[in-house]
């Protein structure tokens, strides 16, 4: 086996919504490449996953302070901006823009250059403007760079010539799902090439771990409107006024927290509704495992936010509970309706509470559903294999 040196650069780390960047991270680590991880901030949180507790591997965190301006005059960030491989990056951002990944660009090289091994790629997650720092660095050591374009800064309110500079400029675009690579070229107009490697997670870290609790409802996501909350909440009460004794568990944080606790006391389902903020990987595979129903109604938000296919829904999966979830972006690319998951059409509260009537109603449909799901996860979409076909992109690299 090639032993790769293998940066990561990255917006946050670690950071608990984006545990698929830690599950490629950890999986590389223990197949013995070398991996060292640039970040523009370190998210502070108090929780973090088992997986960054198993690696040990240099992290350096950018100073965005503006302090090291006058030096970006020297003969390193000159090199690196007007070098031929940037042309475009005068023409599509702000000075204030170019100066920041000049900045990134100049602290990322020192950072390859201390360490003690040698990076064979840069491997940046999320297409956002901050990226193109790592594209500099790299074009300044000559090794290649690639980049993942995941969701929100692509679908969100997209600068789209931007998008399209910092994926083409990159020597290979990374996506997580079909879908993800069909928007880049039909809607970004992508050139460069593209690899569909699914985020995931280490499927066996989900083993069914606890016996199901009857009636109970579970989601795992951000409280913001892309996970489409309201609708599992308006699904809830209605099966509430329908005589279902449901407990709603919901794990994650957000910005429409006091929101969505307004729209539970409103409905007056308070009692049958409990938020449980951030929780522990062993506390999470245990709701997983509980939970009768795992809910995820995404939506496509107001600003073209929406997730690609979500990695929670893997882990729920992994862990045999049977899903419901909607048909938005690559889901369907995920669960089968009727197979391995139930998916409705996205903000329609009522098919969401018949899909979930439906599996409580009928406890063999259910159990079926929920190992067909474990079948697909462990055969399609096991960290292992998204890893194997991320190290073919990076050797295929090496020898151009």
């Amino acid at each position: 086996m090639q032993r790769l040196g293998i940066l990561y650069y990255v917006g946050s780390f670690p950071k608990l919504s984006e545990s698929f960047i830690l599950n490629e991270i950890n999986e590389l680590y223990n197949r013995g490449h070398n991996i060292a991880i640039f970040a523009l901030n370190d998210p502070g949180e108090n929780i973090t996953h088992e997986e960054y507790q198993d690696i040990e591997v240099p992290i350096y965190y950018a100073d965005d302070s503006y302090t090291d301006f006058p030096r970006l005059l020297s003969k390193k960030p000159a090199q690196m901006a007007l070098s031929d491989t940037t042309n475009g990056f005068f023409k599509h951002f702000s000075l204030k823009r170019i100066g920041h990944n000049l900045l990134l660009g100049k602290q990322c090289s020192e950072f390859i250059e201390s360490l003690d091994f040698g990076v064979s790629v840069v491997n940046a997650h999320f297409a956002s403007s901050t990226r193109i720092g790592a594209m500099l660095a790299a074009r300044h050591h000559g090794i290649p760079c690639t980049v993942t374009a995941h969701a929100s800064e692509i679908f969100c309110s997209p600068n789209v010539p931007q998008i399209r500079y910092i994926c083409d400029s990159m020597d290979h675009v990374i996506v997580p799902s079909e879908y993800n690579r069909d928007y880049l070229r039909k809607e970004i107009g992508i050139e460069n090439n593209i690899t569909v490697v699914p985020a995931t997670t280490q499927v066996e870290k989900f083993e069914p771990s606890a016996p199901t609790v009857e009636n109970r409802l579970l989601t795992v996501a951000r409280l913001v409107e892309k996970k489409g909350y309201p609708y599992g909440i308006e699904a809830v009460d209605n099966l509430i006024k329908q005589g279902y004794n449901v407990e709603y568990h919901i794990v994650g944080t957000g910005d429409r927290k006091d929101w969505l606790q307004q729209q539970v006391k409103e409905y007056g389902i308070g009692d049958h509704v409990k938020f449980l903020g951030h929780i522990s990987d062993e506390r999470l595979q245990k709701e997983l495992s509980e939970a009768s129903v795992f809910v995820l109604p995404c939506v496509i938000a107001e600003d073209g936010d929406r997730d690609a296919m979500p990695v929670v829904l893997k882990e729920a999966m992994a862990s045999e509970t049977a899903c419901v979830s909607t048909t938005v972006s690559a889901i369907p690319e995920l669960i089968t309706d009727g197979h391995d998951g139930l998916l409705v059409s996205e903000k329609e509260s009522d098919k969401i509470a018949s899909a979930i009537q439906e599996l409580l109603d009928n406890p063999e449909k259910r159990e079926d559903i929920a190992e067909n799901g474990r079948e697909t996860v462990h055969n399609k979409f096991n960290i292992c294999k998204s890893v194997d076909m991320l190290i073919e992109v990076f050797e295929s690299l090496q020898s151009n």
